[in-house]
């Protein structure tokens, strides 16, 4: 029975050591850190590990420890200290003894030690700041928003964003090569995901391609996987997409009479090719094809004014967001907020007459609309879905989910009348689905050539012509395309319409005139070129 107790306390003995040694070595994430200007208090460390959490730690005297044994890999946290909200520090935690020194009121200059995750993300920033100071990217910038109160010309906000196109793609490059130097780091799977994002099929695949195989089994390259045999499913050529439609040519109708027309939210069109427009005010002005304005509708909205629509009679469906005010906390302040809760929408007939209510659930606001088929179809930013209506009963039917949304900006078109074109601008990419909301086609990802989007967050608007092309509207710089089966066209002749995250409404009529709104600008006509 002894013999059995000491070889049990040899193996318990031998197990600790074991345990120890794997500890020491690196087996779990321990972090001590040294917070200057804080005596006593708390910190938040917050991570994702299949959910978010959060871990509440003590300083005392300005020290602190922390750990987390239960690291299968490097995993990204963010800290803040309570009381100073407005701060945070984002890093990367290893499975190794790290270290933190930080002052309390500026995080964002900490020094961490200990983690190779963590050091090669030092060692991109450095890089990437290099590359900044080279193209002078903040002095850029700050001259193309005007932050020294001076305006840049048309021509010197072209020369602008060609240098700024110029940094992007070798800030593109920087990553790939740093990605060719270190394959078989967890900060390379990181920095792959980033790359990613927008990115078409045929892209991804290619990136993930420079990984060490090694990496196969972490959660960065099973999920890019999972959704690069998604994106398989729907990405098509755009001689696939736009079969039918060659060589589109499009100008600017000089002779349009639309720039009177300011405070423009959202556009129709009625099957006489007048344009009904949604101004700020709840106001409707029906245009005709001149650009004169020929009928204003009070609608009476006492929401928000936010979209418009018509039907295959001439009704017009205008649609408003209902706000309420909203107690919020934040980064230790209170403050007050106007909260979407719902949205209202009223049916007119052609000449004005209000006719009757919709009541739609399930949508909190409208910042995009169409009326097909006898259904409404309202695009939520909030939700990031597209939900699909009865248009009789205002019984919800189905809806399109998931959508990337971006700068509050969500809108879509009807190709057909039975396929729905989305601006699906946070991927960088026009989306088509059925009625049911399947997916069915996409196309587009986020670069700098014309046949790809740009900017934080591009297209804000797609519409369709009646030979099959499309046509997407992107914001900041304005760039107006129209896709054919070749490739996309710039129409050339249009100024900056909006600055910054702003939506440009489109709308094309039967005889494929292109309508955009602008609130500064007013309303732009573009006609086809017969070629």
């Amino acid at each position: 029975m002894k013999t059995k107790i000491q070889i049990f306390s040899a193996l318990l003995l031998l197990l600790t050591i074991s345990l120890t040694s794997c500890n020491s070595s690196g087996n779990g994430f321990s972090l001590s850190g040294n917070l200057e200007g804080l005596t006593d208090g708390t910190i938040y460390l917050t991570y994702s590990s299949g959910s978010l959490k959060t871990d509440t730690v003590l300083v005392k005297e300005g020290k602190f420890e922390y750990s987390n044994p239960n690291l299968t890999e490097p995993l990204a946290y963010s800290l803040r200290i309570e009381g100073k909200e407005r701060s945070y520090l984002r890093f990367y935690a290893d499975n190794a003894k790290m270290t933190l020194t930080a002052h309390a009121d500026s995080l964002s200059k900490a020094v961490i030690s200990g983690g190779k995750t963590q050091e090669l993300d030092y060692e991109l920033a450095e890089r990437t700041r290099a590359l900044q100071d080279k193209h002078q990217v903040n002095q850029l910038r700050g001259e193309l928003y005007g932050r020294n109160g001076a305006k840049p010309t048309p021509e010197r906000e072209a020369e602008i964003n060609a240098l700024l196109d110029k940094f992007t793609q070798e800030y593109e490059q920087l990553k790939l090569d740093f990605v060719k130097e270190n394959p078989k780091e967890f900060y390379s799977a990181v920095t792959i995901k980033q790359m990613s994002s927008g990115k078409g099929a045929e892209e991804i695949e290619k990136y993930l391609s420079m990984l060490d195989k090694s990496l196969e089994s972490t959660s960065i390259v099973t999920d890019l996987r999972k959704k690069l045999d998604e994106m398989k499913k729907t990405e098509v050529s755009l001689d696939k997409f736009i079969p039918d439609a060659h060589n589109l040519v499009y100008r600017v109708d000089d002779t349009y009479k639309g720039k009177q027309h300011t405070e423009i939210v959202y556009l129709a069109t009625l099957t006489d090719n007048s344009v009904c427009a949604l101004q700020s005010s709840g106001n409707v002005i029906i245009i005709d094809q001149s650009g004169k304005a020929v009928k204003t509708v009070n609608t009476g909205l006492k929401s928000k004014p936010s979209a418009i629509a018509t039907d295959e009679t001439d009704n017009i469906y205008v649609f408003g967001a209902i706000t309420q005010p909203k107690t919020i906390e934040s980064r230790g302040r209170t403050s007050q907020i106007l909260d979407y809760v719902g949205v209202e929408c009223f049916v007119f007939s052609p000449k004005g007459k209000k006719l009757r209510e919709v009541k739609l659930e399930g949508v909190v606001t409208a910042t995009g609309a169409r009326v097909s088929n006898n259904h409404i179809l309202v695009a939520d930013t909030r939700g990031r879905h597209i939900v699909i209506y009865d248009a009789q009963t205002g019984e919800k039917k189905s809806s399109i989910e998931n959508l990337r949304t971006c700068c509050g900006i969500l809108d879509f078109s009807i190709r057909n009348n039975n396929e729905i074109l989305v601006a699906n601008l946070g991927a960088f990419r026009v989306d088509s689905f059925d009625y049911n909301g399947k997916a069915l086609f996409s196309f587009g990802q986020r670069g700098t050539s014309l046949d790809e989007f740009h900017g934080c967050c591009n297209p804000v608007s797609v519409g369709f012509l009646s030979n099959g092309g499309i046509v997407s509207v992107e914001k900041d710089p304005t760039r107006i395309k129209v896709y054919s089966a070749e490739g996309a066209k710039k129409i050339e002749g249009i100024d900056e319409l909006v600055k910054g995250c702003s939506h440009i409404p489109v709308i094309v009529d039967k005889n494929d005139n292109i309508y955009l709104a602008s609130k500064n600008e007013g309303l732009i006509k573009c006609s086809p070129v017969k070629q």
